[in-house]
């Protein structure tokens, strides 16, 4: 996308009486859980269980994907089970009406669904009743040639969120979009980390979200990145209620959103299909030094690629790092115990961007979903084991009429402390999602894609 097109919001209202409405929404929260009526109940979609598919007969997933004017937007879903799921989206776009469509997705069968993406306080929440499905959010610009980022929807709401990857430098647009899906209002604050300084706007310590809407910040009005600094980190804190957050980030250098970073002692980032130097974006807002060890993890095996002193991370400090030499997967991980988060930087062969999210622990089985648009591309699989031990995955495919034979992928091999990409096959030219399942240990999956007219998309999966 070029860095010119900047996309149309206007400023969040917020009124003359926040503060007393946010001693309201406080209260009312007391007396709901003083009454005993269970939450969930009491303020609507009910969170997902963190990617477990098993035994979660209802949930939801949440997608705070933003957009801009005369740009595209999906919800891609995957049903990996025997039964019928029945499914309810919900679009939110600012303080608008939400938008509700209900669909059902039969047994081993994978869906695409159209949602807004014109305005950058764009959500869609994706309830689903009956069974487990995951789901991603998939946006393309209306430049020419097209922009695309992917990234798998949110399980649930944190108390607090890490959006490391929100550039503001010249040519650099960021949006961090903040999503309340429940009944009831929500509270938080919003605090921006730079390698300089803090910036905690008093306007938005709290900022009030009404309920079943939402709403974008340009990051770029609160802020603007200075000399000296290339890292700009956002916090968001609830104080009061749920909400979920991510990030959209415009530049020259394409289209990115990004989900939560997650703060954990070890993080494995599955990336692929990427060219040139990866960049690692890292965050630690303990009150400790974190003295960290980058490990890459490729086709024939694992090598430091943090230097020989390591990297030390003082308490606050946020950074961003060129690992030359990383050529797939990296495991980040913390020498004295100390919690830090990390998220990788890297771009396709045409200079387009990606921001992968790592995960704190591998599983035995994941829901790659496609980071395409319903038009295809080529598409990646990317394996990572940074287990001790050799394994054997098997890879089943789902498409729109339900499972695509894929023989070949029936049987891999990945031995300890590597990472690979294999191409997934196409299917009369649509994508497809994978089911990926590990024997012998935990493995860690994500996609990478090529989208069909043009641009650079990738992400973490989901685990099931």
């Amino acid at each position: 996308m070029a860095a010119e097109e900047t996309p149309v919001t206007s400023t969040p209202s917020r009124g003359s009486g926040v503060r007393r409405r946010l001693v309201a929404v406080a209260a009312a929260a007391a007396l709901v859980a003083g009454s005993g009526v269970g939450l969930d109940h009491a303020i609507g979609p009910r969170a997902a269980g963190a990617g477990e598919a098993s035994g979660a007969a209802t949930g939801a997933w949440f997608c705070p994907h933003g957009g801009s004017l005369g740009w595209s937007g999906w919800v891609a879903m995957a049903n990996p089970g025997t039964s019928t799921v029945r499914v309810r989206l919900t679009e939110l776009s600012g303080a608008k009406a939400p938008s509700v469509t209900s669909l059902s997705i039969g047994p081993l069968q994978q869906v695409y669904r159209e949602v807004s993406a014109a305005d950058p306080a764009d959500a869609t929440v994706v309830e689903f009743f009956g069974g487990w499905i995951g789901a991603a959010a998939v946006i393309v610009s209306s430049q020419s040639p097209q922009a695309v980022a992917a990234e798998r929807c949110e399980p649930s709401p944190r108390r607090t969120w890490y959006l490391l990857d929100q550039p503001t430098g010249p040519g650099d647009t960021s949006f961090v979009v903040v999503m309340n899906p429940f009944a009831e209002d929500a509270a938080f604050d919003l605090a921006a980390r730079t390698e300089t300084r803090t910036i905690a706007p008093g306007s938005l310590r709290p900022y009030v979200l009404a309920a079943r809407s939402s709403v974008a910040f340009r990051l770029n009005d609160i802020a603007l990145e200075g000399p000296g600094e290339q890292t700009v980190a956002v916090t968001v804190v609830q104080r009061v209620g749920r909400v979920i957050a991510g990030g959209v980030e415009l530049s020259a250098r394409g289209l990115r959103v990004e989900g939560g970073a997650v703060l954990s002692r070890v993080t494995d980032i599955a990336a692929g299909g990427y060219a040139g130097t990866a960049q690692l974006i890292l965050a630690n807002p303990g009150a400790t030094r974190a003295d960290l060890s980058v490990i890459g993890s490729g086709r024939t095996g694992q090598r430091v690629v943090s230097g020989p002193d390591g990297i030390s991370l003082a308490a606050g400090e946020v950074r961003t790092i060129d690992l030359k030499g990383l050529t797939l997967g990296a495991v980040v991980q913390s020498d004295n115990h100390q919690p830090v988060c990390a998220v990788l930087r890297v771009a396709g062969p045409r200079g387009d961007e990606a921001t992968v999210t790592g995960t704190p622990a591998a599983s035995r089985a994941w829901l790659v979903l496609p980071a395409l648009t319903p038009k295809g591309g080529r598409s990646l699989l990317v394996l990572q084991n940074p287990g001790r031990s050799g394994l054997r995955l098997a890879v089943q495919l789902l498409g729109p009429s339900g499972v695509v034979p894929a023989p070949r992928l029936s049987a891999i091999s990945l031995p300890p402390g590597r990472t690979i990409s294999v191409v997934i096959p196409v299917s009369a030219s649509r994508p497809l999602t994978a089911v990926v399942r590990a024997q012998g240990g935990t493995v860690v999956a994500g996609a990478a894609s090529y989208p069909a007219g043009g641009g650079y998309a990738a992400m973490l999966a989901l685990p099931m």
